[in-house]
């Protein structure tokens, strides 16, 4: 009678036992791994950044795709495959907003993330697929509040410097005196279609788009000639031709005509034109994040005009 009461002790500790052990594997089927901070998993951002690293729970792991969070559209690298990295190296996106890379060094994540111009937020998922889990970065990018230029370099292209007199722009005019008496009378609608040319362009996509407001205003540097400042203003920064007319309002030039006399009058202006090219280090004023955007800016100057009576 013992013995039969020590063996069902036994038969009932093993069943436990056994059952113990199926419950164990099956908590540890079902566990999901965490494969990165779950901070990731939302991040909010009014800014971009350079070479930000997120650590991977995992040894071994691979960027499975790219996704754009709204459409949930597969994006593309720069040669226009869909966005993978799967082992040591880098992937950057079609159009050089995103950047991710992954070293033998460690198992870190780096992210370089350009700024977003546009007034609609960019979301966007990063699948991360590591020892047979799979889990998802998420992002939504807002274009920061406010930027600013903290640095120029104006650098005028050797060469590209050139002066030289012409009539272009200016009108030929008549003016009659009827009277017995010299008289001056006013020339300045001769140079009403004279103007000064600033052009800016880019290459960088987002050359323009950091402005907060139209056509800012910026200074870009003086024209000097042997120490003498021959022009010294501030000009629209904005894509493409910004024109501006060489008579301001005010501005008034006259030539004495005699009297019972009809003379025509025609000008000629000297003119100056020169090549920049130009960086800007631009600071996002909320984030402190810093970029540089470059171009070449053109300048035509009118620099002093004479009229001509013939």
């Amino acid at each position: 009678m013992i013995l039969k009461h020590s063996k069902l002790i036994i038969a009932c500790f093993s069943t436990c036992c056994i059952l113990s052990i199926i419950s164990c594997n099956k908590d540890d089927l079902n566990r999901n791994t965490e494969l990165f901070n779950a901070d990731y998993k939302d991040i909010q951002l009014n800014s971009g950044f350079s070479s930000n690293s997120i650590a991977i729970h995992s040894k071994e792991w691979s960027v499975a795709y790219v996704k754009d969070a709204f459409t949930g559209e597969l994006l593309s690298d720069k040669e226009g495959n869909p966005a993978v990295l799967t082992a040591v190296g880098q992937v950057e996106l079609l159009g050089s907003w995103l950047k991710l890379e992954k070293t033998d060094q460690n198992n870190l994540l780096t992210m370089s993330l350009k700024e977003n111009f546009n007034r609609i937020p960019r979301k966007f998922s990063i699948g991360i697929v590591a020892d047979g889990n799979q889990d998802e970065l998420s992002f939504t990018q807002n274009r920061g509040e406010t930027y600013e230029i903290i640095k120029k370099e104006i650098i005028e292209v050797p060469g590209s410097r050139k002066e030289y007199k012409s009539n272009e722009g200016c009108d030929i005019i008549q003016l009659n005196n009827h009277t017995s008496r010299a008289k001056n009378m006013e020339t300045t609608s001769i140079f009403k279609d004279v103007k000064y040319i600033s052009e800016f362009t880019s290459t960088d996509q987002d050359a323009f788009s950091w402005m907060n407001t139209p056509d800012s205003l910026i200074f870009m540097g003086e024209i000097l000639k042997d120490g003498v400042t021959y022009w010294s203003k501030q000009v629209p920064y904005k894509e493409g031709r910004y024109l501006e007319s060489y008579m301001n309002d005010g501005s008034k030039q006259e030539v004495l005509v005699e009297p019972y006399t009809t003379i025509h009058v025609s000008g000629e202006i000297s003119y100056l034109t020169r090549e920049c090219i130009y960086t800007f280090t631009i600071k996002n004023k909320s984030s402190g994040h810093e970029f540089d955007i470059s171009g070449v800016w053109k300048q035509k100057v009118p620099l002093s005009s004479i009229t001509k009576i013939f």
